[in-house]
């Protein structure tokens, strides 16, 4: 049967869905494995090192951390249908795997940031806030597009916000810059939320849940208005980066990310000389005092 690729991929999908995985990585999963469809039109039973070798093919120009994440995607559907008997055996098993680069912090100076921040027009209140949250917060993207105004708790003095993050896993985000709690009541008052997600569209006069896509293609102009480059994703990189030159622990800096090994939190441990050099003089003021 022709299409029973794409019917083995749905079922292979709802059962993502059973087992609790997020809406996020389904869809994911679904936009690799309809490459794999694409390359091979023919039935499940026939995917061999032939197809893989064609869908590695296709993505030969896209970074290696790109590659080696659909290569993955790949990898787990294939070792399901193996399971389920639809594979007699798993043809990535003699594939070669992509190696990812090593990973970088790749944070801006705040400076640059700012820079971008400032080239947002004041009557856009929602982007000024959007992008002002992630770069105060750490917060991942679909964490902040996914907060709702119930999430917030905007006591005085002891502002916070409950975040969905990887995994389903809920976690509190102490809200302890000034300005952007000043930003947060601002907005809120003068839109009149009160219920519903905090980031609308604004598609017809509609205001449903604003799309991730949408959202870079925003801060792509303001980052061209600013003659910077960045992507949002380094916001939450920069953020990690202060936090750890201004002395805040790893294991803290992990529960603000929302990582769930302290090892992903260990990339942004990497300092200057200069930042090293201060924290060890301080180290050995402390030591010799009297």
């Amino acid at each position: 049967m022709g299409d029973a690729l794409q019917d083995r991929i749905e079922e292979y999908l709802e059962e993502l869905r059973h087992s609790n995985r997020s809406a996020q990585t389904v869809r994911a999963y679904r936009t690799d494995l309809a490459r794999l469809a694409a390359v091979h039109p023919g039935p499940l039973a026939e995917v061999g090192r032939e197809a893989l070798r064609a869908l590695a093919a296709a993505d030969a120009e896209l970074q290696p951390a790109t590659r080696a994440r659909r290569q993955s995607a790949v990898a787990s559907f294939l070792r399901w249908a193996v399971r389920n008997d639809f594979l007699p055996g798993n043809p990535m098993d003699r594939v070669e795997r992509v190696r990812r680069n090593p990973p970088r912090a790749r944070a801006l100076p705040r400076e640059q940031v700012e820079r971008i921040l400032g080239r947002i027009p004041p009557d856009r209140r929602r982007d000024r806030l959007l992008f002002r949250l992630i770069f105060e917060t750490g917060l991942r993207v679909g964490e902040a597009l996914g907060a709702h105004v119930e999430d917030l708790d905007l006591a005085p003095d002891d502002e916070r916000l409950v975040v969905l993050g990887k995994g389903n896993r809920r976690r509190t985000i102490l809200l302890d810059d000034p300005r952007l709690v000043r930003m947060l009541r601002d907005f809120v008052k003068k839109e009149g939320l009160r219920h519903g997600p905090l980031f609308r569209a604004r598609i017809n006069g509609r205001g449903g849940p604003l799309r991730y896509q949408s959202v870079q293609a925003l801060w792509a102009r303001y980052c061209r208005a600013a003659g910077v480059t960045c992507t949002i994703h380094q916001l939450r990189h920069a953020h990690a980066t202060e936090l750890v030159r201004g002395g805040v622990s790893l294991a803290t800096i992990r529960k603000r990310l929302g990582h769930r090994s302290l090892q992903s939190t260990l990339l942004y441990a990497e300092q200057s000389d200069a930042a090293a050099d201060t924290e060890i003089r301080a180290w050995r003021r402390r030591r010799t005092s009297p």
